[in-house]
């Protein structure tokens, strides 16, 4: 599986500049929005917090996983951001989280999303992977450090 394959091009936004999780989840949505994968980003955006209000997907390192399935979408997509400042979102390592991995998936297939969703889960245990993107300054840096992961079989 290559997660590469789930995103497009313009889903990739480095040191983005937000004050909580909802703004960063509505701009990760929002570069579907704009190339005609999601049709009512609100929607979305309310389903993917609604998910985050049941438990938090701050999985520590840094890193949180939004992630909702909703009807808009026909197949899974990934959405990645960096940011400029880090969010306390409670992780249960006490550490701020930097890296936001958006997750959606159609909502008549979980088992498509939950595919995906165990290979993130693998990669964010190395600490190569996150740290590549941390050291991202462009989404053209961005989309390489997540392409190396798949090249280097992490």
């Amino acid at each position: 599986m290559n997660l590469r394959d789930y995103t497009i091009q313009t889903g990739f936004l480095p040191q983005l500049k937000c004050e909580s999780l909802g703004q960063a989840v509505a701009c990760l949505v929002a570069t579907h929005t704009e190339a005609g994968i999601v049709v009512a980003p609100d929607e979305l955006v309310g389903e993917v917090m609604r998910r985050e209000t049941e438990g938090s997907t701050a999985v520590g390192g840094g890193l949180v996983i939004p992630h909702a399935r909703c009807a808009q979408v026909s197949e899974v997509h990934i959405a990645v951001a960096t940011l400029a400042e880090g969010l306390d979102l409670n992780a249960g390592d006490g550490r701020e989280v930097d890296i936001v991995i958006l997750l959606i998936g159609p909502s008549g297939d979980p088992r498509q999303m939950l595919r995906v969703l165990a290979r993130l889960a693998r990669l964010v245990k190395h600490d190569s992977f996150l740290d590549g993107l941390r050291q991202a300054t462009s989404a053209a840096d961005l989309i390489e450090a997540f392409a190396r992961v798949e090249e280097t079989g992490a």
